[in-house]
């Protein structure tokens, strides 16, 4: 692919996100990422702190790339009576350090399922996480909550767009809609339409047909997820964030991560084009 080309035509909603690139520093992430022609990016919490947030944002502008969103460890054991002092305390520095790099956005797990009952586990949540919530509030940054597969289940009892919205409106919190992990729901066109103000970040692949085992996802319009329908029922509800491209797993490795991003960035700018977005 011509990397030049994709570059001219890259879309100023279109994001690509550190996780394309498991090897390079932050720093190296948003040079690839301008290198692609692409304004804008997400960073793990973890790559930000190993370079200092100072060097992310020097690095940002230099290459005009925009750190959207990070993530943070707002990650909790709901166990009665555990010792989440140090936990709070890393939330806290992940939300200023989110702040110095300039996202408006933050997004996280739950941590584990502890009582049987969904909702006692979503009550635990919300009391551990209400401070916090309001101190990002307070710097100008949404927490969303990301739901994920239940293979995850050691790091999250959200596992549906659908909880996560329960959960949003239980903590105050928006929704990192993954596609990847939702889009087969089968009220999701009719919650996405109802809930629109509660979607704070969206992250786009697709999926390795026949993969039985995760990470699977493909370059973004190349597998068996509907993204293009996806997308348009996110900018017809009045979606107005970036589409973070998140890509990861064997397919992506085979192919390359520059080169996959490359094609997803693309794929993903012609389609907003075409919507006349």
């Amino acid at each position: 692919m011509n990397l030049e080309l994709a570059a001219d035509r890259t879309h100023p909603r279109v994001s690509v996100s550190g996780l394309c690139f498991p090897t390079l520093s932050a720093v190296d992430v948003i040079e690839v990422v301008g290198g692609l022609g692409v304004s804008k990016t997400s960073l793990t919490s973890a790559k930000v702190r190993e370079v200092g947030a100072d060097a992310v944002a020097a690095a940002s502008r230099k290459h005009g790339v925009d750190v959207v969103t990070t993530t943070a460890l707002l990650r909790f054991d709901l166990t009665p009576g555990a010792d989440i002092e140090d936990q709070v305390l890393q939330a806290r520095a992940d939300i200023d350090q989110a702040a110095a790099v300039g996202a408006g956005t933050i997004y996280t797990l739950t941590g584990r399922r502890v009582f049987a009952d969904w909702d006692e586990n979503a009550a635990a949540y919300a009391e551990i996480t209400a401070d916090l919530v309001e101190y990002a509030a307070g710097k100008g940054i949404a927490v969303a909550l990301e739901p994920t597969n239940w293979l995850y289940a050691d790091l999250n009892f959200v596992h549906s767009f659908h909880d996560a919205l329960l959960l949003g409106r239980r903590t105050g919190m928006g929704v990192c809609l993954d596609v990847f992990h939702v889009w087969t729901e089968a009220e999701l066109r009719d919650e996405i339409r109802e809930n629109i103000e509660l979607v704070s970040h969206v992250q786009l692949s697709d999926m390795t047909p026949g993969m039985r085992s995760l990470p699977c996802r493909a370059v973004t319009g190349a597998g068996d997820v509907p993204v293009r329908q996806v997308v348009e029922w996110l900018l017809a509800a009045g979606y107005t964030g970036t589409f973070d491209l998140e890509l990861s797993g064997p397919s992506i490795d085979e192919r390359g991560h520059r080169e996959a991003a490359a094609e997803s960035v693309a794929w993903l700018g012609r389609l907003l084009t075409e919507l006349g977005v």
